[in-house]
């Protein structure tokens, strides 16, 4: 998982792995559509694949996407 302060950047980032061929899902919780503005309280989540995760994060943190840890 690959954290990210708001949705947006998470959203951002997942067409950018999808780019480069590495699968990404958005969750952020935002009460199914219903309250858009939870996400800005909790933030959203990158998943990729376990085997993806170390790739993408490097490919994210060489785009200058991520930051360091």
């Amino acid at each position: 998982m690959l954290r990210f302060r708001y949705r947006h950047d998470a959203e951002f980032a997942q067409g950018y792995l999808h780019e480069v061929g590495i699968p990404a899902r958005v969750l952020s919780d935002d009460a199914g559509g219903v309250d858009p503005g939870m996400g800005f309280l909790w933030g959203a989540v990158l998943t990729v694949p376990a085997r993806d995760l170390d790739r993408s994060a490097e490919v994210l943190r060489n785009a200058g996407i991520l930051g360091e840890d």
